[in-house]
Formats: C-alpha cells, structure tokens, sequence
C-alpha cells in the first residue's frame, strides 16, 4: 500500500512503492570516508537489517492528484527488473489502492530515462499504460538513450519508443509548467535530460528531486561525486544548487529513493517528515 500523502496547498502527492533491493555501500562516495555506522543509527529505515555493506534501495512513483487532474511522477520499475536492482514494478496495483484509474492520469513526468524511473511507462508491448496522458521528456534524454544505451542498460528508453511515433511525447526543452503550480526545471548530471519538479502554493514549495538524492551522506556533501552519475562533475554541481536552495527556502523535499520520502535539507542533513 502506499505511504502516507503529502499535501501542498491544492497538490497532494502520494508516493507509490514498488519495494526495494539492498545495493552496495562502496559503490556510493567514491575516493571518500563515510561514517556509514553514523548514517545507519540515524536513519535505520535507510538500511537492510542485518546487513552492514549495503544501503535499502526504494523505488518510488509519485502521483499527484490536482483538481485539474492526476499528474504521475515517475512510472517505477515496470517489468526491468533485475540483479541487482531485483523490484518488481507494482504501479498498476499502487494506483487501485488509491482508487486512480491510469485512464485518468493527464501527465506522465518522466525526470530521467532509467529504467527505475520511467520502466513502468509502457507495458511490455509497448502501448501505454496511461492512454490518455502526455508523457514529459526532456530531448536530451531521448537522444542519449536511444545512442548510448541498450535495453540490458537497464533504460526505459526502449520500452516507450513507440510513444514518439503516438504523438503522445512532449520533448520541449525549456524550464517550463505543466500545469500552474507545477514546473519541470532541467538539473542535468545524473542524466543529460535529467530534471526536478517543483510544486509551489502560496509561500511553500515541495521540490521532488528525482535523482539529485540516493543516499542521506549526499544532503551533507551534495558536491561528493557519485557512481551513478553519468556526469558526476555537473551532477554534484546540480546537486549542491538545488540543496542549498532547498535549505536556504525552507522547501520540503522529496526523495524518489529514501524509504521515508518526505523531510528537510540542512547542513546537518537529512530530517525526514
């Protein structure tokens, strides 16, 4: 079942979860000493038990109910699962429990193209899974992944190519919204296409950060590289701007890959809601 919403004036947002798979801790804060124990006794949710060498890996979708209509963050894993990142996609199931029926969905954000993300964008077949939305990818992913990855490089990419020739792809490029209140801003690094979205309502703003985060050590040095980055230089440089700004505003954030999604960035970390 779904965690608890977040809400944001006329924005609520609930996060999907197609599980998690435990990854390894030295792949995280390559050339660097991380008091992991620390981490691990502050934020036991961001651990498997019982095992000291690797970090609780979550995958999360995030659907966005508005009264001008669902908006879907993200698409989970969809069916590229695999060892080791061993989830199975669980999206259609997470969006009964909640009642939303994926003919309803009027906007697909995709932040990026990894499979994690926009996996469970298509079926296996490759027809939509949500017939009647616009599916939002910055052109610079589409490119990348169409060049420089196959479908075992664990990209959804392929899975939704056909959305292209449907009409359904918007590819525009700019920092723009979607809808008033929701805006996709490019924070390229993580992905060359890879975005943010932004909610604002009145004087507060919820900043889902798709793939800026992974682990909570990267909230005290978001300039740390990271191996997941295909840029890591413009990934962190990102990264640092978005979390000073989040610290700097007061904004809540959303992290698609903490167990407990939700909280505040500050130089003393993470402090989950």
């Amino acid at each position: 079942m779904p965690h608890e919403p977040f809400t944001l004036g006329s924005f609520e947002v609930v996060p999907l979860c197609d599980g998690w798979a435990p990854l390894p801790l030295d792949d995280e804060a390559p050339g660097h000493d991380v008091d992991w124990g620390e981490h691990r006794s502050r934020f036991p949710w961001a651990f498997p038990p019982d095992d000291a060498k690797s970090w609780a890996w979550h995958v999360h979708a995030f659907l966005i109910r508005h009264p001008d209509g669902p908006v879907l963050v993200d698409t989970g894993i969809g069916g590229l699962g695999r060892p080791p990142f061993d989830v199975a996609g669980r999206l259609e199931d997470e969006l009964a429990a909640i009642e939303v029926s994926p003919d309803s969905v009027q906007h697909v954000i995709l932040t990026h193209l990894h499979g994690d993300h926009a996996g469970g964008a298509c079926a296996g077949d490759g027809s939509p899974l949500f017939p009647n939305a616009r599916y939002h990818v910055h052109p610079e992913d589409w490119t990348f992944f169409a060049t420089h990855r196959t479908p075992k490089d664990f990209t959804g990419r392929f899975a939704m190519a056909g959305l292209e020739g449907l009409g359904m792809l918007d590819l525009d490029p700019t920092d723009h919204e979607v809808m008033p209140g929701l805006s996709l801003r490019h924070a390229p690094g993580h992905t060359p296409g890879h975005r943010v979205v932004q909610l604002e309502q009145a004087d507060a703003t919820l900043l889902l950060v798709g793939d800026l985060l992974h682990t909570t050590p990267q909230v005290v040095h978001p300039t740390w590289r990271s191996n997941h980055d295909e840029d890591p230089e413009l990934a962190a440089e990102h990264r640092a701007l978005w979390i000073d700004a989040a610290d700097r505003e007061g904004w809540t954030v959303c992290v698609g890959h903490f167990g407990r999604p939700f909280g505040h960035v500050a130089a003393a970390g993470w402090s989950p809601i």
